[in-house]
Order: structure tokens, then sequence, then C-alpha cells
């Protein structure tokens, strides 16, 4: 084989591979709770439908590096923080809490962390949202559900999540 030839397969192969190495997000239908809980909890489409949706001021999605990415708009959406207070942690003393973290899965395998304070305890677990209508269409509509924004983040990427599909709670 060649020079030409050679490089031309090499581009080919880096190419196949970046193309089928990136994950599809696939949409979810509901968001399961587990870990160091007293039992398993999933919250369903219907269970978030049953809550009174807010309108928020359209979001600004941003990299790591604040540069936009694409904007939200219209956006209804329920807080999370009412599902998450009704699950009981498993823990010896309410000083254990503020060693327990929530991993927020998606389909897609990417993952974010919280720490159980920063979701309890400040203003960030008030800012935490399902939303269930965007761009004029419904939660069950979107390919992007579960879709869940962080409205208090300065960096909105970060934590905007398509495809959440369970939180995890763990403690370090």
């Amino acid at each position: 084989m060649d020079m030409k030839n050679f490089s031309l397969f090499l581009i080919l192969l880096c190419v196949a591979t970046f193309s089928f190495s990136q994950e599809t997000i696939k949409p979810t239908d509901d968001i399961k709770i587990i870990g160091l809980i007293e039992k398993p909890v999933t919250i369903t489409f219907s269970d978030i439908a049953k809550e009174n949706a807010v309108s928020l001021e359209n979001f600004k999605v941003t990299n790591h590096l604040g540069e936009f990415r694409k904007e939200i708009k219209n956006i209804k959406a329920v807080p999370l923080l009412p599902f998450l207070e009704k699950v009981v942690i498993t823990s010896s003393s309410p000083k254990v809490l503020s060693e327990c973290y929530l991993v927020f899965r998606c389909s897609d395998g990417y993952s974010v962390v919280y720490s159980w304070n920063e979701i309890f305890n400040t203003e960030i677990g008030k800012s935490i949202f399902v939303i269930t209508e965007s761009d004029n269409k419904k939660l069950s509509e979107s390919s992007d559900r579960i879709l869940v924004i962080s409205t208090l983040d300065f960096k909105t990427g970060r934590r905007h999540l398509k495809g959440l599909s369970s939180i995890e709670i763990k403690r370090i």
C-alpha cells in the first residue's frame, strides 16, 4: 500500500471510530432513585405531570468555557426537589447526610454529581427542574426526555441532562 492510500485508510478509520464511538441519547420514561435509601423509588411521566409546572425564562446552554451552545425556549418545568425530599436516606445519624452525594445518570452514560448539602441545604436544590414542555413540545414528545436543568449554574451545559434515567444516592 502506498503512502497516499495508507493516509486515506487512516483518515477513514478515524472518521469511522469517532462516528461509532458517540453514544446515542435514548429517551427515558422514568427516573429510578436507588442507593442508600429505605426502598427504591421510580418517578414516572404521570408522577411528573401531576405536579404544578412553573414557567421559566428561556434557558441558555453553555459549554465548560461559558460559550453559548443553544437556547431552550418556552419552558414549563417541575422542581425535582419535592420528589427527592420524599426519599428516605438510610443513615445512622443526621451527620452522615453530609457524606452523601447523588449521582444523576443519563441513558448515554453521562453522569453528574451533586452533594446532599448542595441539594438540600442551598438554593441549588430549588433550581433543579424536570422540563415538562419546551419549544412547544410536551415532555412525552421530546427526544431529550427526561430533560433536567439547573437554572443557577454559571456554565449550564455541565448539568444539562438529557435522557436522565437514574439517581443513585451514595456515601463517601
